[in-house]
Formats: structure tokens, sequence, C-alpha cells
């Protein structure tokens, strides 16, 4: 019953360490951006080129994990990228940036895969809903790295210093937690596809709900400090306070995720939170104060908090399909979206604005808001 205890306990906050430097960094985009003296497409070339780092290693992910075990794959790959971290604030070439964004994203892609394969295992021994539970640490992680942050820039620390505050704690306890995870050695089921392209219809649906997801969170963790800043005036700790709406009503969202979905049934579930997305980009796009981004960007969260843990339950879970294999066709969708979209959307910035990065995603969501009701059945899982 301890060791139980104590690898969910882990598996929390290992999802918690790395969205908190995820939100730290969604806060110093813009510092890094004069830092590096670009414009928003240089911005945008450092989202690509991590969003590639992150893409390579995914794909490897299932093999890596049977090889090493997603409890060492967790390990490495988050002490790597705290020592990493050391070396950013020091960066003024964008190019040399792009390079170590590349690196980053190798550790990040195959870290999110592991963590995410350790989450669906627990929950399959559990044997109860708990995956919008463990998504709600990564939300809560980049909630109090975004708020944290925003407190520092309001006090001027500077941006090493910062890096090396979060350093110091973060590092040891990635190392630590990561030790309390399970070891699940050989992950091996015979009997299951472990082939990419052959995708059951439900898998390939959750794939592209995902993206949707995905390109949400990402936009918003890329680009809502520089719209709170470029559109709406705001300075010091306002800049942050979109990223802050936006993932605190994520976190609400995904404490009570796994709740709503046993009550409601998955296909309810997800009109709803649709509908709560639609409903927030719209107050985003229309209106421009501080009080509409509060309410817009927290309306959004509340929407975008549980699609994308839904999405893993069940990948993890598909008759006929490798767990590995599934959740990494998820991971990929997700995180590959999640970090190619901000670049793709820093074309829509540079072109039109940052007001109209996030009117694409509108589109997106009432398009796919269709099959979901008309394959009513394919949801019911």
């Amino acid at each position: 019953m301890i060791k139980k205890f104590d690898d969910i306990i882990a598996c929390r906050f290992l999802f918690f360490i790395i969205s908190f430097y995820i939100g730290f960094w969604t806060i110093r985009i813009p510092t890094i951006k004069d830092q590096l003296s670009t414009d928003y497409m240089g911005v945008s070339y450092t989202f690509i080129t991590f969003a590639i780092g992150s893409i390579i290693t995914m794909l490897f992910a299932s093999n890596i994990i049977k090889k090493l075990s997603s409890k060492k794959t967790v390990m490495y790959a988050g002490v790597t990228q705290g020592f990493l971290w050391l070396v950013i604030p020091f960066i003024t070439e964008l190019y040399f940036f792009m390079f170590f964004a590349f690196i980053f994203g190798c550790c990040y892609g195959i870290y999110e895969v592991a963590i995410n394969f350790q989450a669906s295992q627990i929950e399959k021994r559990e044997r109860r809903s708990m995956m919008s539970g463990f998504h709600a640490f990564f939300s809560l992680g980049i909630l109090a790295g975004s708020f944290i942050t925003s407190f520092f820039l309001e006090w001027q620390i500077s941006f090493f210093i910062n890096t090396l505050i979060y350093v110091i704690v973060m590092l040891p306890l990635s190392f630590i937690f990561a030790n309390f995870l399970d070891n699940d050695e050989t992950v091996s089921e015979n009997n299951k596809s472990n082939i990419f392209f052959m995708w059951p219809l439900i898998l390939f649906f959750l794939a592209i709900l995902s993206m949707t997801d995905a390109l949400t969170e990402g936009g918003v963790d890329a680009w809502a400090a520089l719209y709170m800043r470029d559109i709406v005036g705001a300075k010091g700790f306002t800049i942050g306070i979109a990223t802050i709406s936006f993932n605190l009503f994520m976190v609400i969202g995904r404490l009570i995720g796994d709740n709503l979905r046993d009550r409601l049934g998955v296909h309810s579930f997800l009109i709803i939170l649709i509908s709560l997305c639609i409903a927030g980009l719209l107050i985003i796009f229309i209106y421009s104060s501080i009080v509409s981004s509060i309410i817009g960007f927290g309306v959004l969260g509340l929407g975008a908090s549980s699609i994308v843990p839904l999405a893993y339950s069940i990948a993890g879970k598909i008759k006929g399909v490798d767990s590995a294999v599934g959740i990494t066709i998820i991971s990929i969708s997700v995180y590959g979206i999640f970090m190619i979209a901000p670049g793709l959307m820093g074309f829509i910035a540079q072109s039109f604005g940052v007001n109209y990065v996030f009117s694409p995603i509108i589109i997106l969501f009432v398009i796919i808001l269709i099959p979901i009701i008309i394959f009513k059945k394919k949801f019911n899982v």
C-alpha cells in the first residue's frame, strides 16, 4: 500500500515539475525575445526547433521505454533538462538558442511519453479514472511557474538568478521523485499492435481532438504574455495574468474532471468542454481589456482542461493497441502541435498582429465538434 501511495504522489509531482519550467518559460518569452534581439518570427523559430526535437524522440519513445523503463527515462530526461536551463540566460544568438531549443525538445518529448505511460499504468492498476487528476498537477505546475515568475518580473529579478533559484529547487526534487516511480521493466504486450499507421478509428479521433486542444494550450502558453503586453497594454505582474487565469481554471477543471467524466459520460462531457473553449476564445477575440482577458482565458482554460487527459486515458486502454504505442501517438499529437503551433501562429502575429493569433482555433473547435456530435457511440467509452 505504501508503494502504491508513493508512486502516485511521485507521478503527480513529476507532472508538476516539468510544467513548472513551462510556466517559467511562458512568462519569460518577452525577456528571451529581447535577449535575442529578435522579432516574432525569431521567437517562432525557437518553438519550431523545440517541436522538431520533441517529435523525433517521441517517434522512438515506445522502444526507448521498453529498453530503459519509463522510470529511468523520466529520471534521465528530467535531470538533463534541469542542467540545460542554466545555460539559457547567457545565450544571445538566435541560432545558438535554436540549437539548445532542439536539445530541450528531445528531452521534453521522451519525458512526456514516459510520465504519461506511468500515469496510464497507475490508472489501470487502480481501476478508476485518474488521468485528469495527474494532468491537474501539470496545470498546477504551469500556474505556479507563471505566477512566481510574474512576481520575479515585478521585483526585477534577473533572468539568471530566476533560473538558478528554480534549478536549485527543482533538479534534486526531479531526481528524488523519479526514484519512487514504479519499475515497469518489460512492457511487452505481445498480442497488441506496435505499428503506428494501423490506428483504430477511435484513436484517430482522439489524435485530432488532442491536436486541437494542444493548439489552444500551446498558443496560450506561447502568446498570452505578448498578447497582454502588446495588445492589452499590461505591465509587470499583469503581463502574466492571462496565463495565470488560463492555468488556474485548467487546474480546477482537471481536479473535478475525473468525477464529471464518470457522471456525465465521455460524449456529453466533451461537448461541454468544447463549447466552453469556443466561448472563451470569442471573448478573447472580441474584447481586449485586463478584465475580459481574465474571464476569456479562464473560460478557455476550464474548457481545455480535461480533453487531453481523456485522450491519454482512453488511448492507454484501446483493445488491440500496445499501451506505450497508443500513448506515444497521443503524445506526438499533443506535444508536436503544442510546440509547432506557437511557431506557426507567429506567422499570424507577424502578418496581422498578436490579437489574431487565437482566431483560427475558434474555427477548428467548431469543425471538430460536428463529428463528435455525429459519432456519439465512438466517444461513449
